[in-house]
């Protein structure tokens, strides 16, 4: 039989919050940005719930960003957000750096690498 109780006094006795239930379902989806045979996001297409968090990595010694501001892409169609929420963007991501982003609204957002957006590397996040 679980007891709740002592669960909860043991994880406290080794610094875990009490919270843990909320955040042990939410997960991170691992996207990485490739550049071959040609710039993309794999997987360019995720599909994750509210409260779940996207990192992208760039393994390779090519910057890439992880732009959600249509005023930001080439075309503006390839990057967007839904209603309410505001565009963001990396910034340059590095070599052997990532960035991280928490999706706690609903709905689809495209985005683009503002720099390798004209060779097709595009990517959409589904939140439900």
């Amino acid at each position: 039989m679980f007891n709740r109780r002592a669960f909860t006094q043991l994880l406290a006795a080794f610094g875990v919050s009490a919270a843990l239930p909320a955040w042990a379902q939410a997960k991170t989806v691992d996207v990485t940005m490739k550049q071959s045979p040609k710039m993309r996001f794999i997987p360019d297409t995720v599909n994750i719930k509210a409260g779940d968090t996207v990192k992208w990595t760039n393994p390779y010694n090519i910057s890439h960003t992880v732009t959600f501001d249509p005023a930001k892409a080439a075309t503006k169609a390839n990057a967007a957000v839904p209603a309410g929420v505001e565009p963001f963007d990396s910034g340059p991501v590095e070599e052997e750096g990532t960035f991280s982003h928490t999706f706690t609204a609903k709905g689809t957002y495209k985005y683009v690498c503002v720099y390798h957006e004209d060779m097709g590397m595009v990517g959409t996040v589904i939140v439900s």
